[in-house]
């Protein structure tokens, strides 16, 4: 069967960071490994803008069946590839997942998707395709939300188990189209047990178990893998958070250490997973860059926001990172409930840290999180809940606002930001070059921040 996995891009134009989409990855390995399946990959933060070159690789590749990567920012343009689909390859199946597609299962049904797959879909994908294939009945088959031949639109009992994810297979970089990715991606964890307000993680959304972490030693041999097959330079970390635990870190370090991998690395982490033991272990084992979602510089809404760490904690964090020369990338979002005094308290955070990167967004609050169940409470307005064009970082939208924050106002706080940082040496993301130590981005700012820039100038794709 050929199958085609879509991954579309956001709905905000701004281009962010581009790492190949593991998610599918995985689901096609599967498929071509366990069950002989013709798989292709089409990311379209990668290959192109335009939703007709997509069409026209649905048209050449022919597939059976289009499975589509569904998060809340790409919905928008998912929705018309979807209906684009039905109409022009009318026999094709589409399946959906994703984090949106779990929450908003029914909606997808009604864009054109013949069936959504709730949760992780590793457990479910072969079994699906299986009998998708063959013609067989798919209600019960656990995790799956259907339309059946009555036009009635069946959700099946219960959700498809998690596969460990040591039991999945080492994902076939051969489905991706290389040579528009400047380095590699992997996983070492998945999930988080953290529950800031403001986040709807992987493990909330799409996990019914806790989270996993991989031995080290086969996060090694992966490593090793891409350096030895795919000349890989350097690799991202695409766990929520690296490793999760300061133990696992450093036994992962000392290892890497031992083997002299010659690998470059980055990793996302919390920065109370940071002290001076760790940041030097990091940078010895071949870490370059790290990035710590800050949010705020107030103690008030950091508590409010159940992000679970002080302001004090981030700067040791930060600190240690610093001086054992890792470049920092920081997170922030303006927004967060709290008065207008307390958001300010961000700007002279950020100075008395100086991290070499800050990316500032507007608050969304996407579906799964608190914010968006019950944003009254909190004093959110959204008004309308399903114009999911306005959930994208990026930009500043009036479908959300705020009790205690106005758009004047907001403006206004990213405008003084904006100064402060440039008074400290702080170059924009619209005139940043690769050479910049000091790098800003905010909704303002019309080209987003490259995060994972190559390590030097010089660096080429990964066909180099």
């Amino acid at each position: 069967m050929r199958v085609l996995f879509a991954v579309p891009r956001s709905f905000n134009p701004k281009q962010t960071y581009r790492e190949y989409p593991l998610g599918v990855g995985f689901l096609g390995t599967l498929l071509k490994q366990a069950a002989g399946h013709e798989v292709s990959i089409f990311d379209q933060n990668a290959e192109a803008v335009d939703d007709l070159v997509f069409l026209q690789r649905v048209a050449e590749f022919q597939p059976a069946l289009v499975g589509f990567s569904v998060l809340t920012p790409n919905y928008p343009v998912a929705r018309k590839q979807i209906q684009a689909i039905k109409r022009q390859h009318p026999q094709v199946c589409v399946v959906a997942g994703g984090i949106h597609a779990t929450f908003f299962a029914e909606d997808l049904i009604a864009d054109g998707a013949d069936v959504v797959v709730l949760g992780e879909g590793e457990a479910s994908i072969i079994e699906l395709v299986a009998r998708l294939e063959s013609g067989r009945d798919l209600a019960d088959l656990p995790g799956l939300v259907i339309r059946d031949r009555t036009g009635e639109v069946v959700r099946a009992q219960g959700l498809a188990s998690n596969v460990p994810l040591a039991s999945l297979p080492i994902v076939d970089r051969a489905l991706y189209n290389l040579p528009l990715y400047t380095h590699h991606s992997m996983l070492a964890s998945r999930g988080c047990p953290h529950h800031c307000a403001f986040c709807c993680n992987y493990t909330g959304a799409l996990r019914n178990e806790s989270v996993v972490v991989r031995w080290h030693e086969e996060v090694l041999a992966e490593m090793e893998l891409l350096r030895d097959k795919f000349s890989a330079k350097e690799i991202f970390f695409a766990d929520d958070l690296f490793l999760l635990r300061k133990k696992d870190i450093l036994a992962f370090c000392h290892a890497a250490i031992s083997r002299r991998l010659g690998i470059g690395w980055i990793a996302q982490l919390r920065a109370d997973q940071v002290d001076s033991r760790v940041a030097e272990a990091m940078r010895a084992a071949g870490c370059q860059r790290v990035y710590f979602g800050i949010e705020a510089g107030s103690d008030k809404i950091l508590r409010r926001a159940k992000k679970g760490m002080t302001a004090a904690q981030i700067a040791r964090g930060i600190r240690a990172a610093k001086a054992a020369g890792l470049r920092v990338k920081t997170g922030w979002i303006y927004g967060l409930p709290g008065s207008l005094e307390e958001q300010y308290d961000s700007i002279p955070f950020m100075l008395e840290l100086r991290p070499h990167e800050i990316s500032i967004h507007q608050l969304i609050p996407f579906p799964g999180t608190e914010y968006y169940r019950d944003p009254k409470r909190y004093g959110i307005r959204i008004a309308d809940p399903k114009a999911f064009e306005s959930f994208c970082y990026g930009g500043l939208d009036g479908n959300i606002q705020f009790d205690y924050l106005s758009q004047t106002q907001l403006l206004k706080l990213i405008e003084d930001t904006v100064r402060a940082l440039e008074s400290a040496g702080y170059v924009g993301s619209d005139q940043a070059r690769p050479g910049s130590e000091f790098v800003y981005s905010t909704p303002l700012n019309k080209t987003s921040m490259t995060v994972f820039r190559p390590a030097h100038p010089a660096a080429q794709s990964l066909s180099a």
